[in-house]
Parts: C-alpha cells; sequence; structure tokens
C-alpha cells in the first residue's frame, strides 16, 4: 500500500489550480519552516481579515450567474460529499465520486474516499451515499468497468468492485504501480476517459512515474513522463501515447484530445506519438498546441468579491517597502486553469455539442471556447461575450472538474474551500487568519442543463439485451454512445456482429457509423467489406477512424489499395491521417503516394512530420522521389525534408538506401550542387558504421568530390569574416565531422576574442561533438579570453565528457581557470559525481565553497527583507544573476518557471525559493544527466520530450534535442537546476532590490 509521507508540509493541489508557478525552481514551499525569522516585530492584522462564511447549498444556487438559455441544478451537497474532485457515472446511472479532503492538510493524510452516489427516487438529485472505498490517500481519477471501477491513487491505479451487493468495494486489486507523487503532490495522474478505441486514456499530468504492470511477470518499465496512458482494461496492458497538461483531459467525439495546465486554459494534442515510436529517427515538435487566442491573459469575467487576504497581502508588500503597490486586483486572468471538458451530450442544442469547458477555482467561474477548424489544428476564442458561461459571488466555488452525464447534462464538480491556493504561498502573518482546510467537509455536485429540461427516466443499460445495446449507438448523448460500446466490449458478444455491420453501413449519424466500426473490430468481426465501405464512407471524420482500424488489416491489397487512394483524399484532415496509417506497410506505390502529399503540403510542418513518422522503411525510395522533382526542389521545405532524410538514412543501418543517396546526389544537375554538398553533410552528420563503410567503398568521383569539398566549404565559410554571422554559425556544425588535425587550427581561430560572441559560441558547442582528448585542452587555453557567458559554455562542453571535466579540474587546481568560474550548480553536481576520483578531487578544490547550511542562510538573510529596496535596482541584479534561466520584460532565457505572476506570492516565501531552492522540487525543475551512446554528458533541464526524443536545455541557454536511441543513460540528480549558493552572489541589499523589482512586474 502507499507509502505515509511526511506530514511536516502543507500538501498542494493534483490539480491545475495549482494555481501559480513556482518561483524560480517551481518548488513547493513549506508553511511549517525550520528557518524561523528572529525577532521581527508582529503585526495583529485580524481586524482586517474578516472571513468570508460559506454559503449553505441552497445559497450557493442563489450565487451563480449563467448563460440565460441554462440553468444549474444542485444534484448533490455534504453530507453526501465532500471535496469532490473526480467523478463517473457506471451504466445504472450511479455516480462514484473520488473525495479529497487531505487536500491542504498539513498533518495528515490517507483519509481520501470514493463515494457511491444513487438517486433512488429518479428526480435527477442523488439521495444516497455510500462510502465504496475509504481510508485511500490522494485518489485523483475513477473510470467504471464491468461493475467495479479503476481507481488513480498514485503510485497506484487500482480496480475496486462490491461482489456483495453491500456497496462497499471488497475487491481492490492493483493494476499497475509507480506513477509519480511528487512533493507538492501537483499534477498526478487524472481524467480517465472512453476512447472510440475501446480503450481507457488518461492523463499522467506533469508527474509521470516509472510505471510495471501487476499482471506482468516481465515487469516492464514504462516511462510516463510527458506522456499520455492508454489501458485496455480487458487485458490490463497499456500503451504510451501523446501526453500534456497538468489536470484536465478530455477527449471529443471524434478522439481528438485537449488539455489544460495552471496557466493554459486549453491545448489540442496534434498527434499520437505512437506513430512517432515508430521510426525512432524522428524528432517531432511538440505535440500540445494552445488553441486559446488570449492564452493565460485571456481576460476572465470575473464576480467574486477579492478575498480581504489578497487585499492584505498586497498592501504588506507595499508597506514593506519591497515593491510597488499592486495597481488592479491580482485576478480576472487564467491562473488556475483545470478539468478541461468536452461538451457531448444530448439534451443542450446542437450548437454546444463539441464546446470546451474549462475551471477557474481561482476565479470562481467556469470558462466556455467554441473551437474552430485552423488548418490541421483549432482554434477556441471565447463563447461568451459580456460574461462567463458561469460564475458565481461565492468566493468558495471552486470548480476543479467536470461530467457529461447520462441524461445530457454537464456536471461541475464544487470543491467548495476557504482557501484554493496551496497554503505555503500565503505569508505566514495572513495564513493564522485562515483556515488551510476550511471546507474539507464540504462539497457540491452541480448539474447545467437547458432551460424548461426535463428529468428522463433513467434505464438500466447493464439490464438491456446486446441488440438493444447496439441500437443505442444511434443515441445522440455521448454518455450513452459510449456506454453501450462499453458494454458491448465487456461482454465480446459476437451475435451481435450483423447488426453493427448494419450500422457501420447503413446508419444516418456519421459517429454511429464509426462507433460500429471500431466496435467490430473490438469484437473480432469486421470483414474488409465492411472496412472497405468504412474508408470510402462520405464523411471525411468517418474515413479518418476507418483509417485507423485499417492499420490492422493493411496486410490485404484491398485495404493497403484504398489507404493509398486515400493520402490524396479532399480532407486535409484525412490526408494527415494517412500519412500516418500508410506507416503500417510498405511498398512502392506507398511511397510514391507519400512523396506526392509532400509535394503538395510541403509547407506544413504537421504533414512533414507525419510522413517521416511512416518512413522507418522506404526512407530512400521517397528521398529518390522528392530529389528527381526539379520544380519541388525548389522549394526550401522540401530541402528541409530531404536533409532530414539523410540525417536518418546516415544514421540508419541500410547500405541500400545510403547507396540510393549518392546515386541521387550525383544525378542532380550542376544548378542543385550546393543543394547536394548540404545532403551529403548531413548524410555524415550522424553516420552509421554502415554509412561509412558504404562511403569508403565508393568508386565514384561525385562523392569523393563532395567529400573533400564539403570540408574545404564548411572551413571557408565558417572562416570568412566578410560573410554573415549567421552563415559562418551556420557552417561550424560541419567541422565536427573533419578530422581534428584538420580542423584544430580552424577552431583556434574561431575562438579568438576577435571573432563575433554568436561564432565562438557555435564552436564551443560544436567542440563537444568531437570525441578527442585536445579539445579540453584548447577550451582551457582559450580561456582567459572567454567572456562570463562564454565561460559558462566551455564549462557546459567539458562537463560533456569524463577525460575532459578531469582536465578542467586540473586546470582550476593548477591556478589556469578561477574556481569561481565554476557555477555553483556545478560544483554541487560534481561533489555527487559517481566517479569517486572526481568526486574526491572536486570536494578537494571547492572546499572554500562549501555552503552555509541553509537555515543558516534564510535566517541571516531576513534582514533584507526590513531593508528597503529599488525595482531599478534589481532589474540589474535580476539581468545579472536570474536571466540564464528566467525571462522577465523581454530580458533572459525562459528555462525556468514563468516569474510573471510572483507578486501573488508572499515574499518571504519567495526569500526562501531563491536561498533554498532543494527544499522541493517540483519534477520539470530537477537538473538530468543525459548521457549518450557516444559518451558524451549533457545536462539540464528536460524541456520537451516524446516517444522518440528528450530535449535538454542548458544553463547557458542553448539545448540539445537527442533521440532515444542514441541516449545510454538519463539520470536524475533530484538537484533543482538553480543552484544554492546565490547568497555569495547577491548581497542582502542586492536581495532587497530583486524582491522589490519582482514584486513590481505588473
Amino acid at each position: 500500500m502507499p507509502s505515509s509521507i511526511s506530514a511536516s508540509r502543507f500538501r498542494l493541489s493534483v490539480f491545475a489550480f495549482a494555481l501559480i508557478s513556482i518561483l524560480l525552481t517551481g518548488l513547493t514551499l513549506t508553511v511549517q519552516s525550520a528557518d524561523k525569522t528572529e525577532s521581527k516585530p508582529k503585526v495583529d492584522y485580524s481586524a482586517e481579515m474578516p472571513r468570508i462564511l460559506p454559503l449553505t447549498p441552497e445559497e450557493a444556487v442563489k450565487s451563480f450567474k449563467i448563460h440565460p438559455d441554462f440553468e444549474i441544478q444542485l444534484v448533490a451537497a455534504e453530507p453526501l460529499v465532500r471535496d469532490p474532485v473526480a467523478m463517473c457515472f457506471d451504466a445504472r446511472g450511479r455516480a462514484y465520486v473520488v473525495e479529497m479532503p487531505e487536500y491542504n492538510d498539513a498533518n495528515k493524510e490517507g483519509y481520501s474516499s470514493v463515494k457511491l452516489l444513487e438517486d433512488t427516487d429518479g428526480d435527477g438529485r442523488f439521495d444516497k451515499s455510500y462510502p465504496f472505498l475509504s481510508d485511500m490517500t490522494l485518489p485523483t481519477a475513477v473510470f467504471s468497468y464491468k461493475g467495479g471501477v479503476f481507481v488513480g491513487a498514485p503510485p497506484y491505479v487500482y480496480y475496486c468492485k462490491d461482489t456483495d451487493g453491500d456497496r462497499i468495494a471488497d475487491v481492490r486489486e492493483v493494476v499497475m504501480t509507480g506513477f509519480g507523487r511528487d512533493k507538492g503532490d501537483e499534477g498526478m495522474i487524472n481524467s480517465f476517459r472512453w476512447g472510440l478505441d475501446n480503450k481507457i486514456h488518461f492523463s499522467t499530468g506533469i508527474d509521470g512515474g516509472n510505471v510495471t504492470l501487476a499482471a506482468d511477470k516481465e515487469k516492464k518499465v514504462y516511462n510516463t513522463k510527458g506522456r499520455g496512458v492508454i489501458l485496455d482494461p480487458e487485458t490490463r496492458t497499456i500503451e504510451l501515447t501523446t501526453g500534456g497538461g497538468q489536470h484536465g483531459m478530455s477527449l471529443g467525439n471524434w478522439n481528438r484530445e485537449f488539455v489544460c495546465a495552471n496557466s493554459i486554459p486549453m491545448q489540442v494534442l496534434m498527434y499520437d506519438d505512437r506513430y512517432i515510436a515508430r521510426n525512432p529517427y524522428l524528432a517531432p515538435p511538440a505535440a500540445p498546441v494552445s488553441i486559446a487566442p488570449g492564452g493565460k491573459f485571456t481576460k476572465l469575467l470575473r464576480i467574486s468579491q477579492v478575498e480581504p487576504w489578497r487585499v492584505l497581502r498586497s498592501r504588506i508588500r507595499a508597506a514593506s517597502e519591497r515593491g510597488d503597490y499592486e495597481k488592479g486586483q491580482p485576478s480576472g486572468f487564467f491562473t488556475a486553469a483545470t478539468g478541461i471538458t468536452v461538451y457531448r451530450g444530448g439534451a443542450w442544442p446542437a450548437e454546444y455539442q463539441g464546446n470546451l469547458f474549462v475551471g477557474e477555482p481561482a476565479n470562481n467561474l467556469v470558462y466556455r471556447a467554441a473551437p474552430q477548424p485552423d488548418g490541421l489544428s483549432l482554434v477556441a476564442p471565447r463563447a461568451d461575450q459580456d460574461a462567463e458561461f458561469l460564475a458565481s459571488t461565492d468566493v468558495w466555488f471552486r470548480p476543479v472538474q467536470f461530467e457529461n452525464g447520462p441524461e445530457g447534462a454537464l456536471y461541475v464538480l464544487d470543491m467548495y474551500r476557504e482557501l484554493i491556493e496551496g497554503a505555503p504561498f500565503i505569508p505566514e502573518e495572513v495564513i493564522k487568519h485562515l483556515d488551510p482546510v476550511g471546507g474539507q467537509d464540504k462539497g457540491r455536485i452541480y448539474r447545467i442543463v437547458p432551460k424548461g429540461f426535463q428529468q428522463p427516466e433513467q434505464t438500466d443499460l447493464t439490464k438491456l439485451s446486446s441488440q438493444a445495446l447496439v441500437e443505442l449507438l444511434e443515441s445522440d448523448n455521448g454518455w450513452t454512445r459510449d456506454t453501450a460500446q462499453r458494454l458491448l466490449y465487456e461482454r465480446q458478444d459476437t451475435s451481435v456482429a450483423s447488426d453493427l455491420n448494419q450500422l457501420a453501413t447503413g446508419s444516418t449519424k456519421p459517429i454511429t457509423r464509426a462507433t460500429a466500426l471500431w466496435s467490430l473490430q473490438a469484437l473480432g468481426s469486421l470483414d474488409s467489406s465492411t472496412l472497405l465501405k468504412g474508408l470510402q464512407d462520405k464523411e471525411f471524420q468517418v474515413r479518418k477512424q476507418s483509417l485507423k482500424i485499417a492499420e490492422q488489416y493493411a496486410d490485404a491489397k484491398a485495404i493497403q489499395q484504398q489507404m493509398i487512394s486515400l493520402a490524396a483524399d479532399p480532407s486535409l484532415e484525412v490526408q494527415y491521417q494517412a500519412a500516418f496509417s500508410l506507416g503500417a506497410f510498405e511498398s512502392s506505390a506507398r511511397n510514391a503516394a507519400l512523396a506526392d502529399l509532400l509535394k503538395r503540403h510541403a509547407a506544413n510542418q504537421w504533414i512533414r512530420m507525419a510522413v517521416q513518422s511512416s518512413l522507418d522503411q522506404g526512407a530512400g525510395e521517397v528521398f529518390e522521389f522528392l530529389i528527381k522533382n526539379n520544380k519541388s526542389l525548389k522549394e526550401k521545405q522540401i530541402q528541409q525534408f530531404l536533409v532530414a532524410l539523410a540525417v536518418q538514412i546516415g544514421a540508419q543501418q541500410e547500405a541500400g538506401n545510403v547507396k540510393r543517396v549518392l546515386a541521387a546526389l550525383e544525378a542532380l544537375p550542376e544548378s542543385h550542387q550546393k543543394l547536394a554538398e548540404i545532403l551529403f553533410r548531413n548524410l555524415l552528420s550522424r553516420a552509421s558504421n554502415e554509412t561509412k563503410q558504404v562511403i569508403a567503398k565508393s568508386d565514384s568521383d561525385h562523392t569523393a568530390k563532395l567529400l573533400k569539398g564539403m570540408m574545404q566549404s564548411a572551413i571557408a565559410q565558417a572562416t570568412n569574416d566578410k560573410a554573415a554571422v549567421k552563415a559562418r554559425v551556420e557552417a561550424i556544425p560541419t567541422l565536427s565531422i573533419g578530422p581534428f588535425d584538420e580542423t584544430q587550427p580552424v577552431f583556434e581561430e574561431l575562438l579568438s576574442v576577435q571573432q563575433p560572441l554568436p561564432v565562438r559560441q557555435r564552436a564551443i558547442t560544436a567542440l563537444g561533438l568531437i570525441n578527442d582528448d585536445r579539445v579540453a585542452e584548447l577550451l582551457i587555453e582559450a580561456w582567459p579570453g572567454l567572456s562570463p557567458q562564454l565561460r559558462m559554455s566551455a564549462v557546459e562542453t567539458l562537463f560533456s565528457r569524463k577525460p575532459w571535466l578531469v582536465s578542467l579540474l586540473e586546470a582550476v587546481k593548477a591556478g589556469d581557470i578561477n574556481p569561481g568560474d565554476i557555477g555553483p550548480e556545478r560544483v554541487q553536481l560534481l561533489k555527487k559525481n559517481q566517479d569517486k576520483a572526481v568526486k574526491k578531487m572536486a570536494e578537494s578544490l571547492f572546499h572554500n565553497e562549501r555552503l552555509t547550511g541553509r537555515s543558516d542562510v534564510i535566517k541571516d538573510y531576513q534582514s533584507s527583507l526590513k531593508l528597503k529596496g529599488d525595482a531599478a535596482s534589481g532589474k540589474l541584479v535580476f539581468k545579472k544573476s536570474c536571466s540564464a534561466c528566467h525571462r522577465l520584460e523581454n530580458v533572459g532565457v525562459q528555462l525556468g518557471a514563468d516569474l510573471k505572476a510572483i507578486k501573488d506570492r508572499g515574499t518571504e516565501a519567495v526569500l526562501l525559493n531563491i536561498l533554498d531552492p532543494n527544499r522541493e522540487v517540483k519534477p520539470q525543475y530537477v537538473t538530468y544527466l543525459l548521457v549518450t551512446t557516444q559518451g558524451r554528458t549533457i545536462t539540464g533541464l528536460i524541456k520537451e520530450e516524446n516517444a522518440n526524443s528528450i530535449t535538454i536545455a542548458r544553463a547557458d541557454g542553448t539545448s540539445d534535442t537527442v533521440l532515444r536511441i542514441d541516449i545510454d543513460e538519463l539520470i536524475s540528480s533530484r538537484l533543482s537546476f538553480m543552484p544554492e549558493g546565490l547568497e555569495k552572489q547577491i548581497n542582502k541589499q542586492e536581495m532587497a532590490d530583486l524582491l522589490a523589482y519582482l514584486n513590481s512586474i505588473k
């Protein structure tokens, strides 16, 4: 069972209403800090902190302002339910509700639960509540299956069931374990959703985790960081797919996936990275794309008052002279987006189908958007212009999640709390007048229905025949279709195959035809004739779904031919799906279709990516098709795609494809010889031994000429001081391919003080790709002429290989390099190095850099809180000490957390974050060490990751995208990317100035 976690801290939200990005390292602070301030005069603010009392459920209903065509109805409240955070309905119409009273409780855990609610008189209001599961720790998600429920409670996913009819679970099986639970308990697994594919899809939030399946005897480990999970509830096996967001994920009618994060109200995921994983040489763009035009700063039409504690907190800052007084209310934009949900019900007018709903519990409202096509993506503008779809004057209203109901209503889960912020974000002198767990005995569930709505009679779907369930696939209500489809999957009743065939080919409703096709596939009863009709369906969405299904039947020639024809479909969305689905088989006809598709849409990055995802096989032939077309060869995007294919082919162990490329380059006319040089250079950029052997054995004069001219051209361009700096920088990486005996003098020239900064920067980075001990000698020799920024880059390069690191330490020992040139974060890593000799050497060299205990430093720097800070001076401190990882007012690099919401925190808490960054580190701000198969080490933050690649952002502002096939090890340092020891760079007055500047940001 889950182990107990220390109660010496306040627990933070598992939702996107973690609210505000944590300062600098995204840390979660503790309230009961060991670092108490000394003799600060205490002020009693009790007179300014009138408590805003909760409303009764009946009063709360009257506090709402809702769209004029709708009404909101209370369906459950305390004592039936408390702190609801997730919900699902079973086939009988009963609701399983996840409760989380533990939120913000510093003293106790393990008392959350799952309640089973029933409406026994059919009036649409729940009147019975049963403790289905008790003594849970932080449950976050629930989904009904086979008379029981899957429950997410990190690190576990359970399957729980009542087998004796007392409505209390007597079965609690661990299905999988290993999901992350960071110290702040934010962004854990959430949002279990049924997909058209008869699987349960869910989000892993920001925590991820190394997951194993209970039923897997081999105990394969799935790294779910940054990924989504697809669970087959019958076999209890999983697949990893595209991830994103923090708390909230929803599937539209056609399985399009939406996510949100605290300051990102809505994103669409542009692809399923199971496709990407087929071609390990493809590094795709990030899948989540923001679709809210205003993003975080979408103006929200809040109608609730600003809580007195917020007003007081702002005034305390101003009075302490640590920054400008906050002008305007600290609210009115997204800081707590959570629970994104697509409305799929049948009770509302048809124009609301597909609308997106997002909870904003910090602003006590529900935001609605109406998505519209935007190429292959979407744009989701505000749907309600003069008022939010739903808002409350009650500051206790905390809408954290939604659910589509059996009758077609939209259910709103209201956690109903006095304080939704994590208590550690509130200054001590304020929090003592609040109750961090106020409302943990309360909670409300509402449903939104059109005015005049009449409650229908609820049918127990478990009592229906399989044939009757097939008929329900015609329903306009998403919940009804999903549940009927799920029950058919549970029963595996193949006797209804003919009925499903009739729906798949004869229903007037496209969504019904698609659902029937997926149901046939799940029953193993889909024949080629029916699938071919699906591939030829008049509705493009059905053709898209049929393509996905057809991937499993692609051995049949007739299916292949029809799939190939859809690469030229009138619908761009179908063409996009075809580009993915055609990866299910390989043929010359398929390769030609992919090449033609690319020619038509070369400017579309998503099409280019989808085509390459299907070219783990066939890349050489597609390269030939493209390069022989003189017209398309002139397009920049086609050239870029050819470059990508050249890199891939060079890295693959396929001699035949390399020979195809060399022959194609030789056949190019003289007018395209520059392109030939570029493609040849990229063919060698990651060349496998197989590729090198093909080139070495080649008797082609053209290949020999390219090989010789490649380095000459790169050297000439990189060293040409009359050429544009950008052109020179672009030539430098090629130098890392050549023999270091030839390129070393060139690098010496490029590192000289006379060269432009970008040239020197790129030279240092390129040197990191050369496995030669002389690289360290070259950088150390150049050290006196390097600026602080370049020295930071040089440190990154020297840290990337062990022999170079040893040379760096020897240079420090010899006095050639000042120990202060090695940043405190790198000193920390050195002292934790796994190599005992390196660790010992570092401890000896940097013994004077030993950091004072954090408690002593924090205590010492409390005096900076009393000093008058100057924001203008603080901006200069920020630029000097913080801008390497943070960006404010167009200064710096955005690697760490967003600091724009800094004034929403107490200044004491900010100071604690700065001085003790490793107190509690959020997962996305941990430093990782990535070791490549070539022995290179890259250190930094994981900026992006997907099925195929990881992007590491380094402290010098550069980044590297590394394919997973090139990764030997990925090690978490468990240290924050932000270093300890900033007090060595910032004195107390400068700290006061920095705090004043951070508090002044508007």
